[in-house]
């Protein structure tokens, strides 16, 4: 795959790690990462502005920043097509809520793992809402909660978000980056900007 060489940023590594996946480098400024049994290939990495090719077995490539229509094109043309667009969401820590009233009947947990922490929702015990965070040298990386057909999804996605918000805060971190779907991304909250458009793209079965 040849493309115009362009480091990736710190927070690609993290999300690897928010998803459980093992990276590696095929080329400058390109990730490959598989799920930790080797399947499920993934690419990282900027739209390229030159022609590539793509090893025949990776199945999903996560593209960063403005959309190059001409590579796009040549990706449709060689049986790729266009699956989700996902959105860097980045927001100041102290600028961010922070604290969010559950009912009654829910509670919060907070869980630290080898490579991230976890932090759950549950009402009744039982789980409505789980989200992890990955902390870097400066900047801490979420993805979007994952709601388990709670009561109120919205209060339990912000409470999940919230209590990041105050974890970054406390450790001191400048900056809070959250890969949020299109959906979620349209729903901006005070304190959240569009940072950099990424489009998935998986390659058409025969």
């Amino acid at each position: 795959m040849s493309t115009s060489v362009r480091d990736l940023p710190a927070w690609t590594h993290g999300y690897t790690k928010l998803r459980d996946r093992i990276e590696s480098f095929p080329a400058p400024g390109l990730m490959r990462s598989v799920n930790e049994d080797g399947t499920d290939i993934e690419l990282l990495g900027y739209w390229p502005q030159n022609p590539w090719q793509i090893a025949s077995d990776v199945n999903r490539l996560m593209l960063l920043g403005a959309r190059n229509e001409k590579a796009a094109q040549t990706l449709t043309d060689a049986g790729w097509h266009h699956e989700a667009t996902l959105y860097l969401l980045a927001g100041q820590p102290e600028e961010l809520e922070q604290v969010v009233k559950l009912a009654d009947t829910s509670v919060l947990f907070e869980a630290p793992m080898d490579h991230y922490d976890v932090v759950e929702v549950a009402d009744f015990d039982r789980p409505v809402a789980r989200g992890r965070m990955h902390m870097g040298e400066n900047y801490a990386l979420i993805s979007d909660p994952d709601l388990f057909s709670p009561a109120d999804p919205e209060t339990a996605r912000r409470a999940i978000l919230a209590n990041f918000a105050l974890a970054a805060y406390q450790h001191g971190l400048p900056w809070l980056l959250l890969v949020a779907s299109e959906e979620n991304a349209s729903k901006l909250a005070t304190g959240w900007s569009k940072a950099t458009p990424i489009e998935v793209m998986m390659r058409t079965s025969a």
